[in-house]
């Protein structure tokens, strides 16, 4: 047996008679104006940024792999590629990356960035040179989200001479953006238990009334209570913000936390934001409190990208990024928006998203995703049309949804139910039912179902939160059960001493074969009780609360290596 390497030669074994498939061009939709005010044309004063994904070679072997990597029972169980060895087999070649760069200047684009691993390219034109190439037509426009900037406002395509070497474009509209999901509670609401007390020395409560991070080790089993903390794993967070090393500090000092860890390191992403705090720096704060305090042995990378770069193509580089490098064995995001419109204003973005996702899958890397705070109704969507959000709908991730977790004086768990009116869940109108959930009960097989699992995300039942040179919590939102879930995750790994990869496939596997619980050994808690409507907490599976809360060691100790 043989871990990080790979034999091609194992591939035709598998995937015999699989040939590649070759992509055609495809239709950019247009941005769809509802909510925004259309100023006209846009002038050639108007700068266009967009990320060119490409195809992958021996796509459909791709995917048999990484289901085959990710199935316990299979022979390439947690067989994961290296960067060179994907490059090698299935990433775009040197001359198809170089064909839609020469494309992209001849067409009147600048490119601005490439990646080693020849996934993306970023190019930036007049919006008159990027209308033309792209056959739509571009307008100024202001939108609620992101104020005066621009919009496709007609379907355009992908020019034929590189229609069979692209997966997605995102760029063209700039009118909305994903939204961070965290929830402050109002003013008052908040129940601020006795300050300071202590279980085993552990501080469970801070000044703010929030929960410390004992509490969720408690509840959720993790492996840290068994002196697993992450050490020897590396986390990562995407992210449009910075955060202050001085607010981590203080909040790890107040729950008398070692970090045996490294220290936190940024990797800034087209450019990176400005040092310090700024418009999403409360989300950042949040992801990278909970995985520390949770998990303080991990090394955390924190992938920042400019918060002024309107159209979301930062956030396809920051994940093109994490998988070039291959340093991390998680990746944190807790940002989302309604998938449908980011199909329709973000020509590919669901799309791209997944594909990258699937190569960081076949590395080893898992991905895990926010499901958002708007119940089945996400960020962007029009009411009358409700649809989940994106990132957490897509195939290759683990999407986390939410609960109201309560404790007793002592930090333990009393009860837990399903966020309601909060967490968000359903299914997707843009990614089919995947393998690990066609035997679920309850699943709808129209689509990819969400959540997969559920975590404390009410904020009435919220996290200690430190913020600014001082305590401003509690703080909760799916933002806050996401991390909760990878710094699980990161432990998890230690634990095993491997990467999870594609956790999906072995989350599911593994529940159905064991259940909820062997005698008084409990792998998830099921979450019977709360409402999204339509959609209800109920016994098993559910588009509100997924499988239900998982028992981290428990469930662990089920695992292969």
């Amino acid at each position: 047996m043989f871990i990080r390497a790979f034999s091609f030669a194992l591939i035709s074994a598998f995937a015999a008679g699989v040939s590649a498939a070759a992509a055609a061009s495809y239709p950019i939709d247009a941005g769809t104006l509802n909510g925004v005010r259309d100023l006209g044309p846009a002038a050639a004063s108007v700068s266009v940024r967009v990320a060119v994904v490409l195809n992958y070679h021996h796509d459909d072997e791709l995917e048999r792999l990484i289901e085959s990597q990710a199935d316990p029972d299979a022979v390439l169980y947690h067989h994961f590629l290296t960067p060179s060895q994907f490059a090698g087999y299935f990433s775009p070649t040197q001359n198809d990356y170089a064909r839609v760069a020469a494309a992209l200047q001849r067409g009147g684009f600048r490119i601005t960035h490439t990646f080693s691993n020849r996934t993306v390219i970023d190019a930036v034109a007049p919006a008159p040179t990027a209308a033309r190439f792209f056959s739509t037509d571009i307008h100024s426009v202001i939108a609620p989200d992101a104020g005066r900037t621009y919009t496709n406002v007609r379907p355009g395509t992908v020019p034929s001479e590189i229609g069979d070497l692209v997966n997605a474009v995102v760029g063209l509209d700039a009118a909305h953006r994903l939204r961070p999901a965290y929830v402050l509670p109002p003013h008052g609401a908040v129940n601020v238990p006795a300050t300071r007390l202590q279980q085993n020395g552990q501080i469970l409560f801070g000044p703010d009334g929030g929960y410390g991070p004992q509490i969720f080790i408690n509840a959720y089993d993790l492996p840290a209570a068994s002196g697993f903390y992450g050490d020897g794993r590396a986390s990562g967070v995407a992210t449009d913000a910075d955060f202050l090393d001085s607010d981590l500090a203080s909040y790890i000092s107040y729950f008398a936390i070692t970090r045996t860890g490294p220290a936190t390191q940024r990797v800034l992403v087209d450019g990176g934001p400005p040092p310090g705090l700024s418009t999403d720096s409360v989300e950042t704060t949040l992801d990278v409190e909970t995985i520390v305090s949770i998990a303080p042995g991990t090394a955390l990378y924190v992938y920042e990208a400019p918060y002024d770069e309107p159209t979301n193509s930062n956030f396809i580089d920051i994940y093109n990024q994490v998988v070039a490098d291959d340093k991390v064995d998680t990746l944190n995001s807790s940002y989302t928006y309604c998938e449908t419109y980011m199909q329709q204003n973000f020509p590919g973005y669901p799309r791209a998203v997944d594909a990258v996702e699937r190569q960081g899958s076949a590395e080893g890397i898992t991905f895990h995703a926010a499901t958002g705070d708007s119940g089945s109704n996400s960020p962007g969507c029009n009411y009358s049309q409700p649809a989940v959000g994106v990132s957490a709908s897509t195939t290759h991730n683990i999407a986390v949804g939410g609960t109201t977790l309560s404790v007793n004086e002592s930090g333990q768990e009393t009860n837990e139910v399903g966020w309601s009116y909060g967490t968000g869940g359903g299914v997707s109108k843009i990614f089919k039912l995947p393998m690990y959930q066609k035997h679920v009960q309850n699943v709808v097989t129209t689509g990819r179902n969400i959540p997969d699992v559920a975590f404390d995300a009410d904020p009435g039942t919220g996290e200690s939160f430190y913020y600014d040179g001082g305590w401003a919590g509690p703080i909760g939102g799916t933002s806050q059960a996401s991390p909760i879930f990878g710094a699980s995750l990161t432990e998890i790994d230690q634990v095993k001493n491997a990467r999870a990869g594609y956790f999906n496939v072995a989350l599911y596997k593994t529940w159905l074969k064991h259940g909820y619980s062997s005698g008084s050994t409990q792998y998830f808690r099921d979450i019977t009780q709360g409402t999204i409507p339509p959609w209800n907490a109920g016994p098993g599976y559910d588009q509100m609360s997924g499988i239900g809360s998982l028992m981290a060691s428990n469930f662990a100790g089920l695992l292969k290596r």
